[in-house]
């Protein structure tokens, strides 16, 4: 959720680069790619059982 939040600028975060996201919260860049790739394809997975797309999800929160 964090790593989501500040790569995407939700939560009162900026938009930040992978490294800038793995600085702040101590981890490696590739790690923070992982992390993201993983938790995009779940979010996607849950709205898409509820017929929701997560391009609309993110839409609506900024």
């Amino acid at each position: 959720r964090e790593v989501l939040a500040r790569r995407f600028g939700l939560m009162g975060h900026e938009p930040s680069t992978l490294e800038d996201v793995g600085a702040e919260i101590g981890l490696t860049r590739e790690r923070v790619r992982q992390i993201q790739v993983e938790a995009l394809r779940r979010l996607r997975d849950m709205l898409g059982h509820q017929g929701l797309s997560l391009e609309n999800l993110f839409d609506q929160m900024k």
